[in-house]
């Protein structure tokens, strides 16, 4: 059974669990599945808006997908989480990526 296989299962099991999920989306992404990537993370963050490290890895997709204003809008989202979590490390990342994209 591959990695892939493997994730879907454990999700199976427990839809609502965010790690398998987003383990799953890194797999994809690392296939060059990034549609699938960007999918499965959505997903996750429809189920759990808390996770913070999926808007980063789905903001980074999206802009992959030039689906820039989508991007924009994800990671500005994930910056407002980072704040209310009190994350600065992953707020910086956030920026960072945000002021990486392209100007509208």
């Amino acid at each position: 059974m591959d990695r892939i296989e493997q994730l879907r299962k454990f999700i199976a099991v427990k839809p609502d669990d965010p790690f398998p999920r987003y383990a799953l989306a890194l797999e994809l992404k690392s296939k060059g599945d990034a549609a699938a990537a960007a999918a499965e993370l959505l997903d996750l963050l429809a189920r759990k808006p808390d996770y913070l490290a999926a808007y980063l890895q789905l903001g980074m997709l999206l802009a992959s997908l030039q689906r820039a204003e989508e991007a924009r809008e994800t990671l500005q989202r994930g910056q407002q989480v980072a704040r209310l979590q009190g994350n600065g490390h992953t707020l910086s990342e956030l920026t960072q990526a945000l002021e990486s994209l392209p100007s509208q």
